[in-house]
């Protein structure tokens, strides 16, 4: 007898209402973050409080940390990824680790290998640069199995307007273009 091939249902972003009983049940689990915690592969959620107020920015950044140094965090923030863009950038990372996820061992992650194919495709908007001390003292440290949940959510809150996903990225990847920021030029050596 034949074998009916499985069939997947197609993630869907949440609705507000989902997303917002998803935040309150995250917001139960907050608490102050230690900065050994905050390593290249954790998925953050917290409140920042940037430098420049002139810039639009998030206030509650989902923050995919890259890289973190004493002073600043490099992290690629779920806020400014389109949903399909998110989804797909995580079924990537869920594939490169399948066997930590499964046995809920951290992420196996180097910035220095992903660094390409998140240019390559596009994601270089979403890279931000973060300053350590403005990151709320508490937050929630994302488990790795709950990725994907974490991608369905729309949660960005944006200051100086009412911005989805999508709209800022393209404004993000405009500004990039008009200041040569993630497209710069190679230069001659």
């Amino acid at each position: 007898m034949a074998r009916k091939p499985k069939l997947h249902k197609k993630i869907k972003e949440l609705t507000p209402a989902e997303s917002l009983a998803q935040v309150k049940a995250l917001l139960k689990r907050k608490r102050p973050m230690k900065s050994n915690e905050l390593k290249p592969g954790h998925l953050i959620f917290s409140a920042y409080n940037a430098k420049d107020k002139t810039q639009t920015y998030d206030r509650t950044p989902l923050v995919l940390i890259l890289r973190r140094n004493k002073t600043h965090t490099l992290g690629l923030n779920f806020h400014w990824i389109p949903f399909s863009m998110r989804i797909n950038l995580v079924k990537h990372i869920m594939q490169m680790n399948a066997a930590n996820i499964r046995q809920r061992k951290p992420l196996q992650f180097s910035y220095k290998d992903l660094k390409p194919m998140l240019r390559s495709l596009g994601y270089a908007p979403c890279i931000r640069l973060y300053i350590n001390r403005r990151f709320g003292k508490q937050g929630v440290i994302i488990p790795n199995y709950q990725l994907m949940d974490m991608a369905r959510l729309r949660t960005e809150t944006f200051t100086k307007g009412r911005f989805t996903a999508s709209e800022m990225f393209q404004m993000a990847k405009s500004k990039g273009k008009s200041k040569n920021g993630y497209k710069r030029k190679k230069q001659n050596k």
